[in-house]
């Protein structure tokens, strides 16, 4: 009997010496990103369901004040301050050691300097997010998806007692799977992991990365459905003769692009250095009162609904209210993330960009009628997001594939690329928080949010 007790334990203790071993193989990686991919498409849907409950919270307070055109508009802002408040009592009592900046934070916690995420930071996301975007706060979605996915995965990591290195790598496929996710689009989101978080191709990361964005993608699309996030404009192929007026179209979102990225710089640090005297609970409702303000005129400015877009590549929209947006939507976006509130800045630097396309497609349509204002609409979009997070592929694939035309997909290139060859030449920096040869980027000791 006890030789075979004896026999029993060694045979155990081999099993798990084995399960040991295999937990840092490759292939235990592979196993570990498909999980990761369904997990973090699982929390993608949960951070969607939130944000719809808290938009409702929200609504119900005043139904339709974001809509509307009479005197309860001037209730907006103090919505706004509402979710600001409940951001900062909640970030000041729950997530006080939570360092939440979005890219940078997951970016940083790739490296071999940084720790890596928590469940802290995944539940920061959903819950702080969910209330400072569905309150009216200026700043988008996508960011706190990011943040979600790779703390999620590197939880899960964790939870299987895996090496540092593996670590990292399924922190960056979490992050991938998290906007392959969200945006529906998992080229895409392979391709903003691979130019914005990891900034290298190797097969050791590049696999894991791949299944956990298309896993990530076909659990949000059987949960939620597979409807295209963006309408596509009626357009099947666009002609050769179009193509010099895509260029002068990726040139001035160029422009656009830096616009957005120098008039947010400018206002995050002036917020922040304004606020700074403040309680730091107080500062998210002072932030939200001033965001909310411009809500009450130009209410395209809301970052709940991808409306404004669509309106825009449908060509349909009030031209001088499209012009507006576009100038006012940094400064909101500015001002909700430097005064501490919640959110990213792919989402604002999208509407932007297709209000701008929706602004020059509608003159150019004055000179030439054939030419359709929602194609530039598009492109913009796509090429403003490229220009201000450096991200060429990527910013055009996600444009591309949220609008299910692959008749886009040239033009989306075209215009991309001419946006970041003209945003480098500007030295401007972006929201990337991969650093690259400019010496001002090596020397910001404030880096975006």
């Amino acid at each position: 009997m006890k030789v075979r007790l004896r026999r029993l334990g060694d045979a155990l203790s081999r099993l798990i010496d084995r399960a040991t071993l295999y937990r840092l193989t490759d292939d235990a990686l592979i196993v570990s990103s498909a999980i990761v991919g369904g997990v973090a498409g699982l929390a993608i849907v949960v951070f969607h369901l939130v944000l719809e409950i808290v938009d409702r919270g929200f609504q119900a307070l005043s139904p339709g004040i974001f809509h509307t055109t009479n005197l309860t508009v001037l209730l907006i802002p103090l919505i706004t301050g509402l979710g600001g408040l409940c951001v900062g009592v909640l970030k000041s009592v729950f997530f006080r050691d939570v360092d939440h900046h979005g890219l940078h934070t997951v970016a940083a916690s790739l490296s071999e300097r940084s720790a890596p995420l928590t469940w802290r930071h995944a539940f920061h996301a959903i819950i702080l997010s969910s209330i400072s975007i569905a309150s009216g706060g200026g700043a988008g979605r996508e960011s706190p998806t990011v943040v979600l996915g790779a703390s999620v995965a590197s939880g899960l990591a964790r939870l299987g007692a895996m090496d540092r290195r593996h670590i990292r790598i399924l922190g960056a496929a979490g992050a991938a799977a998290a906007i392959s996710g969200i945006f529906n689009a998992p080229l895409g989101g392979i391709l903003f992991a691979v130019e914005a978080i990891t900034g290298e191709l190797r097969a050791r990361t590049f696999v894991p990365i791949v299944i956990s964005s298309v896993l990530a993608t076909a659990t949000v699309r059987t949960v939620l459905g597979n409807d295209p996030l963006l309408r596509s404009p009626n357009v099947v192929s666009v002609p050769l003769a179009e193509y010099p007026l895509l260029a002068i179209a990726g040139l001035l979102s160029a422009v656009t692009a830096v616009y957005y990225l120098r008039t947010y710089d400018w206002c995050f640090r002036r917020t922040r250095s304004a606020l700074a005297p403040l309680p730091t609970w107080f500062r998210p409702c002072l932030g939200g009162v001033v965001a909310g303000i411009p809500l009450m005129a130009v209410p395209a400015l809301l970052e709940t609904t991808y409306t404004p877009v669509n309106n825009a590549i449908a060509g349909n929209g009030i031209l001088w209210m499209a012009a507006l947006t576009v100038l006012l939507k940094p400064l909101t976006n500015a001002i909700t993330l430097g005064s501490g509130g919640e959110g990213g800045t792919f989402a604002p630097a999208m509407k932007t960009g297709a209000l701008f396309g929706f602004c020059l497609g509608t003159s150019l349509h004055f000179i030439f009628p054939d030419i359709n204002a929602g194609l530039y609409a598009l492109v913009c979009a796509g090429a403003v997001v490229a220009g201000t997070f450096r991200a060429p592929l990527a910013g055009a694939i996600i444009l591309f594939e949220v609008s299910g035309n692959y008749g886009m997909l040239l033009p989306l290139l075209f215009s991309s690329v001419f946006t970041v060859y003209v945003v480098r030449r500007m030295t401007t920096l972006t929201f990337n928080p991969l650093p690259n040869d400019l010496p001002e980027q090596r020397r910001d000791p404030e880096p975006h949010v």
